[in-house]
């Protein structure tokens, strides 16, 4: 029902620091590059040699949504800059574009004839086999609804995002709001007041002209490759003004750009906003925003710009991810002077598809090894003339813990939902739900649903290797010997066991916005680049 690309060509790993010099050449660049193997790829760059599409972007660019500069200056340096974007689309369909076969100045992006890459794709391409796979999916799907199953989450109507009616019809309104100016102008709502006395703080920078987050989430469309915004979890505050017509939430929400450069970067921010809400009309009067890590704006994007090491070196594959944010913590949560070499970071909340099932064979069957069937809604169409836009986040998280009523293992994923999909969900926020898997064993209790994250602080240590190996105990004893030595405490699960997990940092999940996850894509990655981790949930 689901695609997996799984990169094990050996021919792969025996040149890939040629591939990136040879890709440097290609975009006509003098550029010197650092491997960090983990993931990152460090830049030194010639000032006078380089586009501006390499360099961090002026700070007025870096917002919520970024106005369009009024500075003509700026305007002929940033390409795109004065360009009038229309409004976006949820479509995923990819238009098919006509070529010449003759014509020799298409450029072509080195890497892509290579396994995984494109011309792959299209020599494995079978249109029989993928009308039969989406013709499955809609017979699962139909099935499940004659019997009466759940086909649907609404995310809205769910109390762990958002806490009382009164935050989730409001949240409902400003998604509506976001949506009609980032995508659908029938589906704008007024929701932002339109007095003088209406007042908004921000860290991000705001164009002169703005009133609104509106108006720049309207001007960042002709910046940006792509905007999203979705509202994640909502609340009201406690009481704290005398008039019984205004009052306070706090809403929760995530921001996902396309960054208009060669490798199109994908940038991920979370916050909150405070808002304070006139209940006869329905409108914000006040806001005040806050970005998750602190207010450098610059700083929380930066680290996301550059390009990492393995998006690159399987450039033919998947477009860039879009990572989980990992957030500085608190100055009370710090390492010791001469701890081991774990990290230490807080990760924001976040709603993931959470699909679960008993593990039932151990260690030789290895099912924690990849995401189950029965986490999948949709297929994702990768080449032809059906080829779809994807979304990829990483990294996926595997948790093991002991089922106390079957007395076995249990395995959990959690994979993060972008920004885009929720978007699209609208202001109805509803979610399709997995048909069960008709492969799976109904003795494994394999179940699939979404759920909200909280803030976490975790500590993780680097591991070469998979969920299951027998090395992981040892990583993990290790992790856990380290924190406590450090002072810090591990926090514990309904049986008293740590709360220990992985990071898939080599798996990539893939959404469609129109039908949510549908693919995962495994790199191939030498262990001794330890490019996964292990880790463990500490009391905040």
């Amino acid at each position: 029902m689901y695609w997996i690309i799984l990169c094990n060509s050996s021919r792969q790993a025996a040149a890939p620091r040629r591939r990136m010099v040879i890709f440097s050449i290609g975009c006509a660049l003098l550029v010197t590059l650092t491997f960090n193997m983990r993931g990152a790829c460090a830049f030194t760059v010639p000032t006078n040699r380089v586009s501006t599409d390499f360099m961090l972007l002026p700070t007025r660019r870096i917002a919520i949504a970024m106005s369009q500069t009024s500075d003509d200056e700026t305007k002929a340096s940033v390409p795109g800059a004065a360009e009038v974007k229309s409004k976006q689309t949820h479509s995923t369909s990819v238009p098919t574009i006509e070529k010449d076969p003759d014509d020799e100045t298409t450029e072509k992006v080195f890497g892509a004839e290579f396994f995984g890459g494109n011309k792959q794709k299209e020599e494995l391409f079978d249109p029989v086999a993928e009308d039969r796979a989406a013709e499955l999916a809609r017979q699962e799907r139909e099935a499940m609804q004659l019997d009466g199953g759940k086909t649907s989450y609404k995310r809205f109507e769910d109390t762990s995002c958002f806490v009382d009616d009164d935050a989730s019809d409001m949240a409902r309104r400003l998604q509506a709001a976001i949506n009609g100016a980032l995508y659908d102008e029938d589906e704008a709502v007024a929701i932002y007041s339109t007095s003088d006395a209406f007042a908004w703080t921000t860290p991000f920078p705001r164009a002169k002209n703005s009133k609104t987050p509106l108006d720049e989430l309207s001007n960042a469309l002709s910046f940006y490759k792509r905007t999203d915004v979705a509202v994640v979890g909502g609340r009201t505050l406690p009481a704290s003004s005398s008039s019984s017509e205004e009052k306070e939430m706090e809403f929760r929400w995530e921001i996902s750009v396309t960054w208009p450069n060669f490798w199109e970067s994908r940038v991920l921010l979370t916050g909150t906003s405070r808002v304070v809400v006139d209940m006869s009309s329905l409108t914000i009067v006040r806001q005040s925003d806050k970005l998750d890590g602190g207010e450098n704006v610059v700083a929380a994007i930066g680290s996301q710009l550059n390009p990492r090491f393995w998006d690159l070196y399987h450039i033919g594959m998947t477009p860039s991810a879009e990572l989980t944010p990992r957030l500085k913590p608190r100055s009370d949560n710090k390492k010791g002077l001469f701890s081991g070499s774990y990290e230490l970071c807080e990760v924001p909340p976040r709603l993931v598809v959470q699909p679960t099932m008993l593990d039932l064979g151990g260690r030789e069957e290895s099912i924690a090894l990849l995401v189950p069937n029965h986490a999948f809604c949709t297929i994702i169409k990768t080449t032809g003339p059906k080829k779809q836009r994807y979304i990829p986040v990483s990294p996926v998280e595997v948790a093991i813990s002991r089922d106390a009523e079957a007395e076995v293992n249990r395995v959990t994923w959690s994979i993060p939902i972008p920004p885009e999909v929720l978007a699209a969900a609208s202001s109805d926020g509803e979610l399709p739900l997995p048909a069960p898997d008709q492969e799976t064993s109904s003795d494994r209790n394999a179940m699939s649903t979404y759920k909200l994250q909280p803030r976490r602080l975790v500590a993780t240590v680097p591991f070469g290797g998979n969920p299951q190996d027998e090395e992981v105990a040892k990583v993990r004893k290790d992790l856990y010997d380290s924190i406590t030595k450090d002072g810090l405490k591990p926090k514990l699960d309904d049986s008293g066991r740590p709360k220990f997990f992985f990071w898939q940092n080599d798996a990539k999940a893939c959404y469609v916005a129109d039908g949510g996850l549908g693919m995962a894509v495994y790199e191939w990655r030498p262990s001794f680049v330890k490019g996964n981790e292990v880790g463990i949930e500490l009391e905040r």
